[in-house]
Formats: structure tokens, C-alpha cells, sequence
């Protein structure tokens, strides 16, 4: 039987080839993972639960003039 030498080759040839994308790809997959991740929850501060002073409001209705149009 004769060894296939041509394999190897193209074997080494084509992780020389992807090896370059599939670090590139590893990388930018990281960095969204990384950015991505949540960041730790602060404790919020305590709100003011002593209710505002709210004015009462009036609401109006302004009437519109009557426009005559000319023909």
C-alpha cells in the first residue's frame, strides 16, 4: 500500500486557511458575549413616597370663531 502524502497536505493547507478565520470569529464572538453581558445590579436609592402637592387643573374650552368663507 502507498501512503497518501497529498492528504497531509491539504490537511495542513487548509488549518493554515481557517485557522486565522476561526480566530477572528472566536474573537469578535467573545467581545459581544463580553459586551453583552449585564452588568451588577446597583441598589436603587429609596424614593420619597410623601406625596407632591398637585394643583387642581381646569380644563376650558375655547370657542372658535365662525369663519365665513366667500364663494
Amino acid at each position: 500500500m502507498a501512503k497518501l502524502t497529498s492528504r497531509k497536505k491539504r490537511n495542513k493547507f487548509t488549518v493554515a486557511l481557517l485557522a486565522p478565520i476561526f480566530i477572528i470569529v472566536f474573537i469578535v464572538g467573545w467581545s459581544l458575549n463580553w459586551i453583552g453581558q449585564p452588568k451588577a445590579k446597583q441598589p436603587q436609592k429609596p424614593i420619597n413616597k410623601t406625596p407632591a402637592k398637585q394643583n387642581e387643573v381646569e380644563l376650558i374650552m375655547i370657542p372658535e370663531e365662525e369663519q365665513i368663507l366667500a364663494n
